[in-house]
Parts: C-alpha cells; structure tokens; sequence
C-alpha cells in the first residue's frame, strides 16, 4: 500500500491504474488489513476475430441461456471451433471484430452484418466474462463497432435484433439511442417461441 494513506480518517478511497484494471482500495478505520479489491476493465479498441481467439469466444458462451442471447439459433451449443470455421465461411462480407482492453486482453467480441441502402446490422454482441458485464463496456462496444462500420462501409444507419427479454441488453440499446421497429421475428429453440426485437439508429 502507499504510505501516505491515512488510516486515522476512516474510509478512504485510492484509485490507481495498473494493468489496465482500475482498482479501489478501501482502507476500514481499525481495521487496516481490510482491502477490496473491484476491477473495471477499459474496453480501447477492436482487432479482427481470428483462429487465436476460438478459445475464448468458446469459453464465454458458457451456458445455453448465454448462447440463446449471444446467437439466437444461429449457433449450437456448445459452442465448438468448427461451428465458427463454418460460420465464417459461409459469411466472409462479415466484419467479426474480438474487443482489447489497455493491455490487449480481449473482454468482447461483436460483429458489423453489412445491408443495403447504406445501412448495417450489429450481430454476436458478447462482453466476455459475466462479471465484466454492467460497467459500460457494451456501449463503448456499441461505439466501436459504429465506428468500424461508418469508415469501412460508409453506413448511416444501424440496425440490430435481439430477444426479447433480454433486459439488459435492451437498456443498452436503448440508452444509446437505439430505436424500435415493428418486427414480427420469431424463433423456436426447444419447442418454445422466442419473439426477436428490432431496433435502430440513424448514424
């Protein structure tokens, strides 16, 4: 610990950086070995998806509710290798994307589907592990991704699917100014029906 904190003032805050991971350490009055530790990672840019990062992408779909969210029914759980071969076979206009952190870790994956009429569609949005989940860095994805599909495709629109349901997901869109459309969009994944949301933004 640095030694100029002051335990004698009881909570104190210290926000340092290192690593990339931006920690807070509470110093308890009387009980100075008490030290927790958050970590808030920094989502700085995106690198196109390649053969390395298989592994990872796997291992974030950790469940079938995560892959239901993640893909819809465009994938098969478990999520394997040759399914992403196959995928990105079929789909080589795609622009699949892996998110770095400042130390070049990856923390999210999302994709750019090109459309017609200047527009593109966000496709597999994923932040890594669950508890990176909740501290901005899907918008920044959000942003990231906008940013690759304006100078690599010149879009000015936007568009995205997702299930309904997904709460969390959908405060994010929603929060960065995304739209819904009507959309009548339905899967079937285990005998039962999901409804598909559509939303929007003019770019």
């Amino acid at each position: 610990l640095p030694d100029y904190v002051n335990q004698n003032k009881g909570s104190q805050t210290i926000n340092f950086k290192s690593l990339s991971i931006i920690c807070d350490i509470r110093v308890i009055l009387n009980n100075p070995c008490s030290i927790i530790f958050t970590q808030s990672y920094v989502l700085s840019k995106l690198i196109p998806f390649q053969k390395s990062h298989f592994k990872t992408l796997i291992n974030w779909v950790k469940d079938e509710e995560t892959m239901l969210n993640f893909a819809g029914i465009g994938f098969q759980y478990p999520l394997t290798e040759q399914q992403l071969i196959d995928y990105i076979n079929k789909y080589p206009q795609r622009l699949l994307f892996i998110g770095l952190d400042e130390e070049l870790n990856p923390v999210a994956y999302g994709e750019v589907i090109p459309q017609e009429n200047n527009s593109a569609r966000l496709g597999h949005l994923i932040i890594g592990e669950s508890e990176n989940r909740g501290q901005g860095l899907g918008k920044k994805l959000i942003q990231l991704l906008i940013a690759e599909a304006k100078k690599q495709l010149l879009i000015s629109r936007m568009d995205l699917f997702l299930l309904e349901g997904n709460q969390p997901a959908q405060n994010c869109y929603l929060n960065y100014g995304f739209q819904f459309l009507p959309n009548d969009f339905v899967i079937t994944y285990k005998n039962n029906n999901y409804n598909i949301l559509k939303m929007t933004l003019s770019v």
